[in-house]
């Protein structure tokens, strides 16, 4: 098979100015995330575009789930690692307190850090859409209105929005924050307490809203807004304290794509572009940046304690990749090497996880290889939750290194 061409900026450009006429020529349609961790590259951005007309679920984690998961049915004996889990298809696997999430086509369950399932809850949602934030998890029908508030314990509360839902978020506290829209608003933010009390109502007048994040003490709410202008497609990170109209801080990002924003602690927010990532801190006003330099990102992870992996590819096959980590300063800690095709990363506890065709190899951020493991061929993530590092495939989810 040919190589494929490496992605100029000039063709960057190009795809941005489909994407504004895209999005200049369908207004009532909601612009979502446009890329993924699994390959930003021209032709996947050309195909989410097309998927952006229909209304599918184009957040980084439902598109990446759905290239890696798909196919995912997942049977064992449920009484720890590998897991069994009930439905046809797994959609999305996070970490939560005390335990690893799980949302399948039919169910949510909850297993331990030894794998055993310690709840699990059936749903009726039919496009379900998964976020998670140390205890609660909130579960709700992507483009309809119901939603789940769930803990430990099973269900917290259930609503339903006014209008379809686009995106959602929730915070440790269980402030919950829902982005619908309608044929008459681009997009309306409700934020909700745990209890379902409606804490906080904004309209989006000027912006597509592709993304929302709440703080873990559920004090600030930050939205990705897409606007275009002359054909360039713009990004703009907005925040607001929860129960005040006025707008706090606003990040404008020309000529960027923003895919993904979370905050990383109270009042400090991570952002990843196409081209570009991003730390802001609404307190001090202040945004740093770390520019890709017409390096092509292939995916991405962010550690607990702040410290932001990317990985780029080097090649247009995807070979001799690299590695970079970079702190809340965008000063870069550590970079890694590898003649291995794309590696998908996991950052955690100080160390670097890479997955790489059929293997899983750990680093510190002195480079220095501490572990490889073999993981099956099928292999599609790697996740690290209770301080165990899982790898997820078509047919199971298996601590790494032992099974």
């Amino acid at each position: 098979m040919a190589d494929k061409p490496k992605k100029t900026k000039a063709a960057r450009d190009a795809v941005k100015s489909k994407l504004a006429d895209v999005f200049r020529s369908f207004p009532g349609n909601d612009t979502a995330k446009l890329a993924v961790k699994g390959a930003i590259s021209a032709a996947a951005i050309i195909a989410l575009a097309a998927l952006m007309i229909s209304g599918a679920d184009l957040r980084p984690s439902a598109v990446l789930q759905d290239i890696r998961d798909k196919s995912a049915v997942i049977h064992a004996s449920g009484a720890g690692y590998p897991v069994d889990i009930s439905g046809s298809r797994a959609i999305k696997t996070a970490c939560v307190t005390k335990g690893t999430a799980v949302l399948t086509d039919t169910s949510f369950s909850i297993y331990d850090g030894k794998g055993r399932q310690v709840m699990s809850q059936t749903h009726y949602l039919a496009s379900p859409v998964m976020e998670n934030a140390g205890k609660y998890s909130l579960l709700f029908d992507r483009k309809g209105k119901d939603f789940m508030i769930m803990s430990l314990s099973g269900v917290v509360t259930k609503g339903s929005a006014k209008d379809p839902v686009i995106c959602g978020d929730i915070s440790d506290s269980g402030t919950v924050a829902l982005v619908t829209t309608s044929e008459t608003t681009n997009a309306r933010v409700c934020v909700y307490s745990s209890e379902g009390r409606t804490k906080h109502t904004w309209k989006s007048v000027d912006y597509k809203i592709s993304d929302v994040c709440i703080s873990p003490s559920g004090k600030y709410i930050a939205m990705n807004g897409v606007s275009s202008s002359n054909g360039v497609l713009t990004s703009t990170v907005i925040v607001q304290q929860i129960g005040v109209k006025e707008i706090l801080r606003k990040y404008t990002f020309d000529k960027t794509l923003i895919v993904d924003i979370r905050f990383d602690g109270n009042s400090r927010i991570a952002a990843v572009g196409d081209d570009l990532a991003a730390f802001m801190d609404v307190r001090k006003e202040k945004c740093d940046i770390y520019t890709f330099n017409d390096r092509t990102l292939n995916s991405y992870d962010l550690s607990d304690n702040g410290d932001l992996a990317l990985v780029f590819s080097g090649n247009s096959d995807g070979r001799n990749s690299s590695v970079v980590v970079i702190d809340d300063s965008c000063r870069e800690k550590a970079q890694i090497d590898t003649a291995l095709t794309s590696p998908y990363v996991d950052l955690a506890d100080g160390r670097i996880n890479l997955l790489c065709q059929s293997g899983v190899s750990t680093y510190n951020y002195k480079g220095k290889l501490l572990s490889e493991a073999e993981v099956s061929a099928d292999c599609r993530t790697i996740l690290t939750s209770q301080g165990r590092l899982l790898a997820k495939g078509l047919m199971y989810i298996a601590e790494v290194g032992n099974g």
